[in-house]
């Protein structure tokens, strides 16, 4: 039996059947026979995307917050033309969306951060076998 013609798109239901019978036929082993399950390894946790990490997300935020502060003094000060006052008023209110951007996303950095580190304290832990190993309350 090939596994090629069991994923194939030209057969039918009834062959994908029939090659899985005559596979069990030959091996001894049902499929539904207890004794057939293969040992699986310890379940992993799933890999978790964790997001921004903590130096890139102080960046976006330490450079939004000069930005802000860069062009929130320009046009405080009044120097400037019209045109360009308006310009970095708009970059004034662009970069402060982007500086609690930064913030949010230095906040979810922390707590990834976090959680990856008891993740990992607790895998530790459960390996741990005698006298080292995690007490079960009772």
């Amino acid at each position: 039996m090939s596994l090629r013609r069991l994923a194939s798109n030209n057969g039918t239901d009834h062959d994908a059947y029939y090659d899985v019978t005559h596979l069990e036929l030959q091996t001894g082993m049902l499929m539904t026979d207890p004794s057939a399950i293969v040992e699986q390894a310890p379940d992993a946790l799933p890999h978790v995307d964790r997001g921004m990490s903590i130096g890139i997300a102080t960046v976006i935020t330490v450079v939004s917050a000069v930005l802000v502060a860069g062009s929130s003094y320009a046009v405080l000060k009044g120097t400037l033309s019209a045109g360009m006052t308006r310009l970095m008023a708009v970059l004034s209110l662009l970069s402060l969306v982007a500086a609690s951007y930064g913030l949010i996303e230095l906040a979810l950095a922390v707590i990834a951060t976090t959680t990856e580190r008891r993740r990992k304290a607790r895998e530790v832990t459960e390996r741990r076998k005698g006298e080292r190993a995690r007490k079960t309350p009772h």
